[in-house]
């Protein structure tokens, strides 16, 4: 029996996908029969379903020596559907991705190396922002046929993304943008720029009110009748007034992971820490 399968490949695919490096691996052998487990192993680490995870494109990575295959994929959150739901950015994938590889190799019997992105090496993006490796369609080459799978793949192109924080606009995040022009502020509130926001100076007898984002990490904003305004946090170790994390704790022989901050970012972190035990090893590693 012959199933036909067909997958749209929209932009919003393309541009929330990623690709994968597999070590000595070739594309008739990953179709058969290590595909389905492709698929199994990446919707386990996402906490996904399997026709979430949707593959375009297999192909030889020809720049380098061995039996490289790699393997370009986007996967759709927990409860969506195809053509409805939102996929997953392709930095958060990334990461997950990376993260979880070794749950991916158990499920999926296949080694997964590191991401290999040279694209965003030159840092092309101003004023702070993260360069993000984008695919962009190119063409569709011949199909690719195994035992049990007649596959045709795309061949995208690579492409940056300079995703712009607030207050600046531009094809690279070149240009600043005043957000006190728009006269935010009510009842004669002096408005303050800053960068990334702004901040409203109130007169006597008036106060500021629920504005989206002000609460974190899904709080609640609730208006006071009398003025005035409060966070409803979420259950867990938030923080008032607005639903901050600045504590976390963790059991001992563990580590705690943070995102990758980029080079042009310039700001100082410092951690406080505190132990239960009278001798003990704090560690840190910088990648």
């Amino acid at each position: 029996m012959c199933t036909l399968r067909v997958t749209i490949i929209t932009d919003d695919m393309l541009t929330n996908s990623i690709t994968v490096r597999l070590e000595n691996m070739s594309q008739e052998r990953f179709l058969s029969p290590l595909l389905s487990l492709f698929l199994e192993g990446v919707a386990a680490v996402l906490s996904t379903k399997r026709e979430a995870v949707f593959v375009f494109n297999i192909q030889n990575d020809t720049d380098v020596q061995g039996s490289i295959l790699n393997v370009t994929f986007s996967a759709l959150q927990p409860g969506g559907a195809p053509g409805k739901g939102t996929f997953f950015p392709s930095e958060e994938l990334q990461e997950q991705i990376y993260l979880n590889r070794t749950l991916l190799r158990l499920i999926s019997s296949q080694e997964v190396l590191p991401f290999d992105d040279n694209i965003c090496l030159r840092e092309p993006c101003e004023n702070y922002m993260k360069c993000v490796s984008v695919l962009k369609f190119d063409s569709s080459p011949p199909f690719i046929a195994s035992d049990t799978v007649l596959f045709r793949p795309i061949h995208p192109i690579n492409g940056l993304r300079c995703r712009c924080p607030v207050g600046f606009t531009g094809d690279y995040c070149e240009t600043e943008i005043d957000l006190c022009y728009s006269g935010p502020c009510k009842n004669n509130g002096r408005c303050r720029s800053r960068e990334g926001g702004y901040t409203c100076e109130c007169l006597e007898d008036f106060t500021g009110r629920c504005v989206p984002g002000v609460c974190k990490n899904g709080g609640k904003c609730v208006n006071r009748l009398a003025g005035g305004f409060m966070c409803e946090c979420p259950p867990g170790e938030f923080e008032k007034p607005y639903c901050e994390m600045t504590t976390r704790n963790f059991p001992g022989h563990s580590f705690v992971t943070f995102r990758g901050l980029r080079q042009r970012f310039h700001f100082t972190v410092s951690f406080m820490y505190v132990t239960f035990c009278l001798l003990s090893l704090f560690c840190y590693k910088i990648m």
